[in-house]
């Protein structure tokens, strides 16, 4: 079969078993490439992040490596990828890039958000300033508008901290007190933060000058069994089933959409997905991280 009419089969059948609301928002991913390792053909280990922009540039948190990958999206192929490694990254985990070019990494082992130059220099960490308690603060993500404020989710506070490009703190927003675990804040148009709770698969939401989050979706266990990534993409948000190894696909209200991709190690499937990058074309780049991998899927509407 080929891809087309696979991608034509899948389509049906995702229409077939989604309420008629739902129909004309379906969006099914086409599998187009794959990155497995560096231009020095050095595998990637792991890989949990992946940034990318509109231009074609993406950044690989090759995580099981201790390093950044960098690499180029052109013509539908992604180019050889050039190893990045810093002293002060020890353990990549999630990657996003700013409007300048500028790479923010989070380190999984010292929970720092690490600023890596356009010219691939260390550029220092992001510091929390302005609040008493700013020493306290464990980032557990973070995520960039393109203003260059930094929403910081922190786990120890339970709350999400909003950064001016300098570091003060010009907003927090408390997590509720019946939420779980939860794993990833984004950011959507006007200033809407979104947060997703692994444990209760439910996802948030304040709206801009909010003090609090209130419930955006119901629980979702029975779609997705442990999310732990969320970004919003041409009004929906797209949510990461780690554990399920799938994207789910919900609207910016929070109702369910659609899911896509499923556990596997062949090409277009995954195995315990990390980090997602959509570009406002609709390429898609999956950090694959069983898999040992970055996958690239073009929209099919």
């Amino acid at each position: 079969m080929s891809r087309a009419n696979a991608a034509f089969l899948f389509l049906s059948l995702t229409l077939g078993a989604l309420p008629a609301v739902a129909r004309a928002q379906a969006v099914v991913l086409v599998y187009e490439g794959t990155l497995y390792a560096d231009a020095e053909e050095k595998p990637l280990k792991a890989p949990e992040g992946v940034a990318c922009t509109d231009s074609g540039y993406v950044v690989v948190a090759d995580t099981g490596n201790g390093r950044l990958v960098i690499s180029t999206f052109k013509d539908g192929r992604l180019g050889p990828g050039k190893e990045l490694k810093l002293d002060q990254l020890t353990s990549p985990q999630r990657v996003q890039v700013d409007a300048k070019g500028e790479v923010f990494a989070l380190d999984l082992k010292t929970r720092k958000v690490v600023r890596v130059a356009a010219n691939g220099a260390y550029g220092g960490t992001v510091l929390v300033k302005g609040i008493e308690d700013a020493a306290a603060v464990v980032p557990a993500s973070f995520k960039l508008d393109a203003s260059g404020n930094v929403y910081l989710l922190d786990g120890a506070g339970r709350r999400v901290l909003v950064l001016d490009p300098s570091g003060n703190v010009t907003a927090q927003v408390r997590l509720p007190k019946e939420s779980g675990v939860v794993t990833d804040v984004a950011v959507g148009a006007g200033g809407t933060l979104y947060a997703v709770d692994a444990v209760n698969a439910v996802v948030w939401s304040a709206d801009k000058g909010a003090a609090a989050f209130k419930p955006l979706s119901a629980s979702l266990k029975d779609r997705m069994s442990f999310p732990s990534y969320l970004t919003v993409s041409k009004g929906r948000l797209l949510v990461v089933d780690q554990n399920g190894s799938g994207i789910v696909i919900l609207g910016i209200d929070g109702s369910y959409q659609g899911r896509q991709l499923s556990i596997g190690w062949s090409e277009g499937l995954v195995n315990y997905p990390g980090q997602i990058c959509v570009t406002e074309s609709g390429i898609t780049f999956v950090a694959d991280r069983y898999n040992n991998r970055v996958q690239v899927f073009s929209t099919a509407k």
